[in-house]
């Protein structure tokens, strides 16, 4: 009997160490699965930080002189966006957001006073032998200065940001005094973006910029295009409030913005409850039309986006193909028949940067 006692006792330890062992060896598995899928992670986001370096420093050269201090500028990135939002954002108080403050608090939108925007900040660039004479030389090196900082608006509404709209200044009363030079800014604003979109789409390339499939897009993001210019008169729904006569606006609100503000869903003119309005579309509808600005308003909801770009001076005029370069066609060889070159004009930095063509620029 003390042989089978013994052995039981021993039995009885072993069995003990075994089932003290085995927690252990779960728990140091756990560990070790837990400190693998750490090291997974790390290496993940070291794969994505590398991946998406070249994005970082476009970023960073975006904040370049708009930050107030080295270490603000060199701020880490948050998972969720690049930026804090707040009203004090340096990239919000930018020339272009002040002056189009004052012309959101006038406007019959209802979203527009509230609205988070970004802009640009328009630079005198120094006078280039070979291209500073050009009426646009101007306008299109601000505009290849815009392409970093438009482009780190899109990542910002794409990882989530509450960006309502970006808005482009054109200054120089030559850019917006009559409507055809309005029209001419507005192509070459679009055209120089969409040369410069990271996606390579280019959407100003496109051939149905005429009909109801296309919008324009840039990094993979969709916009509502809208403009503002100091020869709109006082009824018409872009009027610019007699503020800054020197600039036009071009404004970009991308569609997320919309699906965001849960805006509902487009309809017809004649679906709009004009003497009850239902919804935020028909109250901004009334508005417009209550203080003598109603835009136009299809009678279907499958229409070309850019004929509402750049409104006619009557908005109930044929609308106006901005898209269209009115410059004359370049002067041909005698014997050739080819299509106009779309090579650049290696003479103008700012213009090459933005993409524009000889033909634009009038130095072919």
């Amino acid at each position: 009997s003390d042989g089978g006692g013994n052995g039981s006792a021993t039995f009885s330890l072993a069995s003990l160490a075994d089932l003290l062992f085995l927690p252990s060896l779960a728990l140091v598995s756990i560990a070790m699965l837990w400190w693998d899928d750490n090291r997974s992670r790390r290496q993940l986001e070291a794969e994505t930080k590398e991946k998406l370096s070249a994005h970082l420093r476009i970023a960073e050269f975006a904040q370049q002189g708009l930050l107030a201090d080295e270490e603000a500028k060199y701020a880490p990135i948050p998972k969720a966006s690049c930026l804090s939002w707040s009203e004090e954002d340096s990239l919000a108080r930018s020339e272009a957001c002040k002056k189009f403050e004052a012309l959101k608090r006038k406007t019959q939108c209802l979203f527009a006073q509230k609205a988070f925007v970004w802009g640009n900040d328009w630079v005198e660039e120094p006078a280039i032998a070979g291209c500073s004479q050009d009426p646009h030389f101007q306008l299109l090196s601000n505009v290849a200065r815009t392409i970093p900082r438009f482009y780190r608006f899109c990542l910002e509404v794409k990882a989530g940001a509450a960006l309502d709209a970006f808005v482009f200044e054109a200054r120089g009363s030559e850019l917006c005094s009559d409507i055809d030079r309005f029209a001419t800014t507005v192509r070459l604003v679009l055209s120089g973006l969409s040369r410069g979109d990271p996606a390579g789409v280019d959407c100003m390339q496109k051939t149905n910029i005429a009909k109801a499939s296309w919008y324009f897009q840039f990094a993979r993001e969709s916009f509502f295009v809208t403009s503002f210019a100091p020869c709109y008169s006082e009824t018409h729904p872009r009027y610019q409030f007699g503020l800054h006569p020197e600039s036009c606006f071009i404004l970009f609100q991308p569609e997320m913005a919309f699906l965001r503000h849960d805006l509902p869903p487009d309809r017809p003119k004649s679906d709009t409850n004009w003497q009850e309005p239902s919804d935020i579309r028909d109250r901004i509808r009334v508005n417009f039309r209550k203080h003598g600005r109603e835009y136009k308003i299809p009678e279907t909801i499958s229409y070309p986006p850019a004929e509402f770009i750049v409104p006619p001076l009557d908005v109930n005029d044929t609308p106006i193909a901005f898209w269209k370069s009115s410059l004359p066609p370049p002067t041909s060889s005698s014997s050739s028949t080819s299509a106009p070159s779309r090579s650049f004009a290696p003479a103008c930095p700012g213009a090459l940067a933005a993409a524009v063509t000889k033909e634009e620029l009038g130095t072919a």
